[in-house]
C-alpha cells in the first residue's frame, strides 16, 4: 500500500485538478453539458507489489491503454490492456539458478566461462471496465470524481535476457523452465479525477489504481524444483496512475439532421 506522505500528495493534485478544472470551465461562455463519446487514454503508472508478488518483485512501471464510452449520465465501459516492466527481481527469485551458478554466483555458459544475465519483471494486464463519472462543477459536466471497476486477467513472468549462443541452459525453451510463468484472474479498483476540457485542449486523468490477481503457475515443470508448483497465489499491485485523454463525441439520434430532396 502508498504510504501517508504519497497519499496526502494525490490528494493535493486531485484538489488541485478539480480547481483547474473549475477554473477552465468558467472561462468558458456557457456551461460544458455533459457529453457522450469515446475516450481514448495512454496511461503511466508506478506500481509496488504486494501478498505473494512481492516474494518475486520490487517496485515497477507499466504503459496501457483503455478505450470507454462514456454515457450523458456519466456512466462508462470499455476495455483496458497494460504492459508492466521493472528490474527489481528479489533475491529469493534469483535463486532459481542455484544449480547453474559457480562460486561467484555467476552463469557458466557453454565454453565453461562465466556469462552475466539480466532479469526483467514483465506483467500483463487485460480487463473489461465499467464505471462513474461525478462531476463536481455545474459549469463542467464532463471533469470530476472517477471511479470504476473491473475484471479480466494477469498474467507474469521472469524475463531472462541473455545470449542465447552463449548461454543456451536458460534462454530459448529452456527459458520457460525458469520464468515462473503465473496467470489467472484479476479485479482492479480504480478511483481518481478525469478532466475533460471544454475546448478540447487539456484531457487526461490521474489517480489510485489497486489490482488484485488470483494465479498459479502456467508451466508443466520448473527446472530447478523438477516438479510443477502447485501453489495457489495472491498478487496484488498498487499505484498511482496517470494518463492523457482523447475524447471523441458523439451524438444522440435525436440530434442528428438528416436532409432529402
Amino acid at each position: 500500500m502508498l504510504n501517508h506522505f504519497t497519499q496526502r500528495i494525490l490528494l493535493l493534485l486531485l484538489c488541485a485538478f478539480i480547481q483547474s478544472g473549475d477554473l477552465s470551465a468558467q472561462k468558458v461562455k456557457k456551461p460544458f453539458e455533459a457529453k457522450q463519446g469515446y475516450l481514448i487514454s495512454v496511461n503511466y503508472g508506478f506500481y509496488v507489489p504486494g501478498a505473494d508478488m512481492a516474494d518475486r518483485f520490487g517496485w515497477n512501471s507499466g504503459i496501457g491503454v483503455d478505450c470507454k464510452f462514456k454515457f450523458e449520465k456519466g456512466w462508462m465501459i470499455g476495455g483496458s490492456y497494460s504492459w508492466g516492466f521493472g528490474r527489481n527481481i528479489q533475491p529469493a527469485a534469483q535463486d532459481i539458478f542455484d544449480s547453474l551458478t559457480g562460486p561467484s554466483g555467476e552463469i557458466i555458459d557453454q565454453d565453461g566461462l562465466y556469462s552475466v544475465i539480466r532479469l526483467n519483471e514483465r506483467v500483463h494486464c487485460m480487463a473489461i471496465e465499467g464505471g462513474r463519472l461525478f462531476p463536481v462543477s455545474k459549469l463542467n459536466k464532463n471533469s470530476g470524481i472517477l471511479i470504476q471497476v473491473g475484471v479480466g486477467a494477469m498474467y507474469h513472468r521472469i524475463d531472462v535476457y541473455a545470449s542465447t549462443a552463449k548461454v543456451p541452459q536458460v534462454t530459448g525453451d529452456y527459458e520457460k523452465g525458469y520464468d515462473r510463468l503465473s496467470g489467472g484472474l484479476m479485479f482492479n479498483q480504480f478511483i481518481g479525477y478525469q478532466h475533460l476540457d471544454p475546448k478540447k485542449q487539456i484531457n487526461f486523468n490521474i489517480g489510485f489504481m489497486a489490482q488484485q490477481a488470483f494465479t498459479s503457475s502456467l508451466r508443466t515443470t520448473q527446472f530447478d524444483i523438477r516438479e510443477h508448483d502447485n501453489t495457489e497465489r495472491t498478487d496484488l499491485l498498487n499505484g498511482l496512475r496517470v494518463g492523457i485523454t482523447l475524447p471523441i463525441y458523439t451524438k444522440r439520434p435525436e440530434e442528428e439532421q438528416y436532409f432529402t430532396d
